[in-house]
């Protein structure tokens, strides 16, 4: 019988997406650049995301990660400014942009009611606590799980084994995972037997699912799961 939910933050509870463009508008404003979002945001995407993935397959760290990706997104937009002071304000303005995903405030506050409910975030401690509290989420979790301070990011065993044993669960299947990630989310939690459902938002059309227990397009889905 499942007793504990972990839940991703960023695509999963909160529309990251929609925050960096807003908070990216920002940074470009602040700093005078030249800004559209046909061109600028989707560029952003793109790198961000190959980025990320390099993280999840061990192959670039966050640091490495802090330091080249808003340099990579100007060289290709081809405007000479520096990427690192990009970085730092577009970072600190991601601490003030909180858009919930629909369906995520009842989904927590429903889960709140029947389960030990954690954060299971790669992104930086004090930015998610501070978006959930924004959000109107914070207040229904019990704990909070960020890679930054365990030492061991999804979807590392080791991310999910500290979760286990901070919890003091022996058993993994009375744990389920919930994410937008199949790598990070979905087949970590898998590797350490955590249960798992798989928010596949944009319906994609991955072959193999296997490490996936659930599968579900919309958030509130997950009430009739759990």
């Amino acid at each position: 019988m499942i007793s504990t939910v972990l839940l991703d933050v960023d695509n999963t509870l909160l529309d990251f997406n929609a925050c960096a463009l807003a908070s990216m508008q920002d940074a470009f404003h602040t700093f005078d650049l030249p800004f559209s979002k046909e061109v600028v945001f989707p560029t952003f995407l793109r790198i961000n995301d190959q980025l990320w993935t390099q993280i999840e397959e061990g192959n670039l760290t966050k640091g490495e990660h802090y330091r080249i990706r808003w340099n990579l997104i100007l060289k290709e937009l081809d405007i000479d400014f520096n990427g690192i002071r990009l970085e730092d304000q577009f970072v600190e303005g991601l601490h003030h942009y909180a858009v919930p995903i629909q369906g995520a405030l009842e989904l927590v506050s429903y889960l709140s009611q029947k389960y030990m409910v954690c954060t299971a975030s790669n992104a930086p401690c004090s930015q998610q606590k501070q978006r959930l509290k924004t959000a109107g989420l914070f207040s229904y979790f019990d704990r909070f799980y960020f890679s930054e301070t365990i030492g061991h990011q999804k979807p590392s065993k080791d991310f999910f084994a500290f979760c286990l044993k901070d919890l003091g669960i022996q058993d993994p299947e009375k744990v389920v995972m919930i994410g937008d990630s199949y790598k990070a989310d979905i087949q970590g939690a898998n590797s350490c037997g955590i249960k798992t459902i798989w928010y596949d938002a944009k319906s994609s059309k991955r072959v193999d699912t296997s490490c996936s227990d659930h599968i579900v397009h919309s958030l509130l889905e997950i009430k009739k799961i759990l």
